[in-house]
């Protein structure tokens, strides 16, 4: 590892959200020649995974092979591949968009860890879950990042080296969809020039017989890499081992505290011109990069030192479990109405101490209905105090729930069922033709052709105000209620969400808007995905170090200034 300061310290990342269909992406460089490869932030996953036509790993002179495995799913899309080690620089890019920050000394300086864990995906059809990116940089905790051990597997089947790099799992091996059996196909077979031997098993003829009984062409029933479902179901059969995320490698390496800030005014592209470009080209997004709208940064190590980003004070809540960003969303307003409680405090008392996680692992998917709490908001905790708009307590079994997550990597805000529907009922009382506007993003794909941005007056759209659970030691209590008998932090922390953030304007194309709020996903656990809307007008500070598990503070952002405005119009 190295850095130009070796003491901790800030590093200003800049990003753009071009590549990602408005998911921002921070530049990094992989390997001995520091190949340039732009990856999504993501605070829903934890791994380090790089497109593998992107980044060339045959010709990197730092590549460390290893015998691990990784694979994630995403709502929609995923994938799996090797882990190997080697060289990962961070803010040796030639972009930059911004002058030195003399108050934040070396926050432009570059970082370099020379030996990092790095997933590789080797199927086309997997690098479409990046989109135009190259990757992504997950930034949640150390328990997202497992990884499979295939050693031993390697080794009982005579495969050698016992390496996962190069890829054995796409042309060359096949799995039986019984016993997971390495099949070895014609490939491999025909190809003399890759090292993959058999080694006969001495003195047990009946393992001899049964390993060698393997190889032989692939069949309609085994399957590759390319299943990922039936892949993973393989992988599960295998050691797992937990390995430090990119972020905590440089936090344990005492190159960064262990903290950092997200800065990001768009949850969608900015398209401000109707000049055509030849669509997915470096010239269409050098040309939408520019836009200061289509710009943010990552602040590694730093927070709150970072003034030129932030006005204000901060607001805080509390990170429940320190794998994915988990929070307590306790409710939301829409407009001036009362509050609609997201259920966690009726879940909790019907639920007892199980956990919302192992809830939604036994539940596929959710059948809530709306109920007597959309025009009675009270609800109880089990200790029998009540929720209400104006002083909702937070009693400890409602503290050690989750049911949402803050996630950068997600470019909308998935409601679950049961707040999306009081959504919509709401919108309706208000006004009939909010429910026609929004009607065709029901189909997610809906998101690419948007509606006319001359028929939305945004005005008349109500502001939604989410409610969290904040932190209970006293440096981060939330203002304390009126009750005599009420702990710091019992009243829910409010975060708001304007109409020009959660409706997105000039996109996907100039003259275009699209709702940024979806109903919850088919499959998909009881909880909310708080994606980039509810943290676009805000400076965002993910502080690791506070506790075991952290918390999230929220601060106004610096708007833009007059030249920035202009060239953004």
């Amino acid at each position: 590892m190295s850095s130009t300061a070796n003491a901790p310290r800030t590093l200003k990342v800049p990003l753009v959200n071009v590549y990602a269909k408005g998911g921002y992406s921070a530049q990094l460089r992989i390997g001995a020649e520091k190949h340039p490869l732009n990856l999504i932030l993501d605070t829903g996953s934890s791994t380090l995974v790089v497109s593998g036509s992107d980044y060339v790993e045959e010709r990197d002179s730092a590549l460390t092979p290893t015998s691990f495995a990784q694979e994630v799913l995403y709502g929609i899309g995923g994938w799996d591949g090797p882990v190997v080690y080697t060289r990962v620089g961070i803010r040796e890019d030639a972009i930059d968009f911004d002058l030195h920050d003399d108050h934040v000394p070396h926050a432009h300086h570059p970082i370099v860890l020379e030996q990092c864990p790095v997933a590789v995906v080797s199927s086309l059809a997997q690098e479409t879950s990046f989109a135009d990116a190259d990757g992504i940089l997950g930034l949640a905790y150390d328990g997202l990042n497992k990884v499979y051990d295939l050693k031993d597997y390697f080794n009982h089947y005579g495969i050698a080296p016992a390496l996962t790099h190069p890829w054995p799992f796409d042309e060359e091996i096949h799995l039986c969809s019984q016993h997971y059996h390495p099949i070895l196909t014609d490939a491999i077979l025909t190809e003399a020039n890759r090292d993959f031997s058999m080694v006969q098993t001495s003195g047990n003829s009946s393992a001899t017989q049964d390993t060698g009984a393997q190889w032989h062409q692939a069949t309609e029933t085994s399957f590759n890499s390319e299943d990922l479902r039936q892949f993973k179901r393989f992988l599960r059969t295998q050691p797992t081992n937990a390995l430090p995320p990119y972020f905590s490698n440089l936090t344990s390496h005492g190159l960064t505290p262990n903290k950092f800030a997200f800065f990001a005014r768009r949850s969608s592209i900015h398209v401000a011109s109707q000049e055509v470009l030849t669509p997915n080209t470096a010239n269409e997004f050098a040309f939408l990069g520019q836009d200061p709208l289509n710009q943010g940064w990552l602040i590694l190590g730093g927070g709150e030192e970072h003034t030129e980003l932030y006005r204000g004070e901060f607001k805080t809540i509390a990170v429940i479990e320190n794998k994915y960003y988990n929070v307590n969303l306790v409710g939301m307003s829409i407009g001036d109405n009362e509050m609609i409680p997201s259920l966690l405090t009726q879940s909790i008392e019907e639920q007892g101490e199980q956990g919302l996680e192992e809830q939604a692992a036994e539940t596929k998917s959710d059948t809530a209905q709306l109920d007597d709490s959309l025009s009675d908001t009270s609800a109880l905790c089990p200790d029998g105090q009540h929720l209400h708009t104006h002083g909702v307590h937070i009693c400890d079994t409602m503290r050690g729930q989750s049911n949402a997550i803050i996630d950068t990597g997600a470019s909308a805000i998935v409601l679950t069922r049961h707040l999306f529907d009081a959504l919509t009922q709401t919108l309706e009382a208000i006004n009939p033709h909010f429910i026609e506007q929004i009607a065709p993003f029901k189909d997610i794909a809906f998101q690419q052709t948007g509606i006319d941005m001359a028929d939305l007056q945004l005005e008349l759209w109500p502001d939604l105000t989410f409610y969290f659970v904040g932190p209970r030691n006293e440096h981060d209590a939330a203002p304390t209620c009126d009750a005599p008998d009420c702990p710091p932090g019992c009243e829910p922390i409010a975060i708001r969400v304007t109409p020009k953030h959660y409706w997105q304007i000039n996109t996907p194309t100039q003259g275009k808007a699209c709702f940024k709020l979806l109903s919850q996903l088919p499959n998909w656990p009881d909880q909310s995905i708080l994606g980039l809307p509810l943290m676009s007008a805000y400076y965002v500070v993910f502080d690791r170090s506070v506790d075991d598990k952290g918390v999230i503070r929220f601060a106004e952002q610096k708007p833009l200034n007059i030249s920035e405005a202009q060239h953004a119009r």
